[in-house]
């Protein structure tokens, strides 16, 4: 086996000295920030759609409109594809944190633009531009920690119909644009945690970057980078 060497940030301390529990702790919020915000864009429009002002605004209003509305509703997918496409192709020569990054800022030019909307264009661009948007945790954690992302999911979901239906009490702008703009919280989570967290070890490994994955490794285990269990990681991957 080649020798290991270790990056030159090992001098330093990475990931904000965070080590083993704590820096896995970081990573669940960011993964649990992310699905929760996949669940909750994946409900949003569900109360948007029924609002009166929303329907006025952007000229939806009767039976004859029905067509259109639902058109500005399913458009959305068009978004889900072009971002599927991105991950396969772009996502994987950026990287996970850097293709997070760039969906998530996406994502956050499709929620201001739909908050603002006056106009049916304008919260078409906007559905389209917001459709577009596990190897970092230890074995013993990994099972645990997908069933918890699956239940953000589904909180993120719960909270967008809890929120829309207090807002419909409410009536006026607020009950539809107030709900996309509070996409912002776990867009600026994101943002706030994903720049200074590791990058995953197995795509670091795929693209020639070994010292890099083996310090991520040591970190997350609490390790150093001779220890016979980092070594024996890195061989599996």
């Amino acid at each position: 086996m080649a020798a290991i060497t270790p990056s030159s940030a090992s001098t330093r301390s990475p990931f904000l000295g965070f080590t083993g529990g704590w820096l896995t702790f970081w990573l669940t919020v960011a993964c649990a920030t992310d699905m929760s915000l996949f669940g909750y864009d994946q409900g949003v429009f569900g109360g948007v759609v029924v609002s009166e002002d929303f329907l006025k605004v952007h000229d939806l209003e009767g039976p004859t409109k029905t067509t259109t509305l639902s058109t500005v509703t399913a458009i959305y997918d068009i978004g889900c594809f072009v971002g599927a496409v991105m991950a396969f192709t772009i996502g994987e020569r950026l990287g996970r944190k850097s293709a997070i990054l760039l969906g998530t800022t996406i994502m956050a030019v499709g929620t201001l633009i739909q908050t603002t909307s006056y106009s049916l264009p304008q919260i078409i661009i906007g559905r389209i531009i917001l459709g577009i948007q596990t190897e970092t945790a230890s074995p013993q954690w990994r099972g645990k920690l997908v069933i918890l992302e699956m239940m953000t999911n589904i909180a993120g979901y719960a909270l967008v119909n809890w929120i829309n239906y207090g807002l419909s009490f409410r009536g006026g702008p607020i009950a539809w644009r107030f709900p996309i703009a509070f996409q912002f919280v776990f867009i600026f989570t994101l943002w706030g945690t994903v720049p200074w967290l590791p990058e995953s070890p197995r795509w670091l490994m795929a693209h020639q970057r070994e010292a890099e994955a083996i310090e991520v490794l040591s970190c997350l285990e609490a390790k150093s980078i001779d220890d016979p269990y980092i070594r024996t990681l890195r061989n599996e991957i």
